[in-house]
């Protein structure tokens, strides 16, 4: 039980939300990632900070201030 606690816990990577909080996400939970690209119009589902766009296995989408690049390279060094 606690070696799966301890894998599970070591393939998290954790993120920082704009509002300056910190997330931990495990990538076996996110189904889509996309580079924010620069707004024509406001969007008012994602923050302006925002540098990549997470979506996740709930539904949920999550805006984080890591580049893609960064991000996909967390998760590739969490496996």
């Amino acid at each position: 039980m606690i070696d799966a606690l301890i894998a599970a816990a070591l393939s998290m990577v954790l993120l920082h939300r704009a509002d300056g909080g910190v997330v931990a996400v495990m990538s076996s939970h996110i189904t889509s990632m996309h580079a924010k690209a620069p707004p024509v119009v406001a969007n008012k589902l994602v923050t302006p900070d925002a540098r990549c766009v997470l979506w996740l296995a709930d539904g949920k989408v999550l805006a984080v201030l890591e580049p893609c690049e960064t991000v996909r390279r967390l998760l590739e060094d969490a496996k």
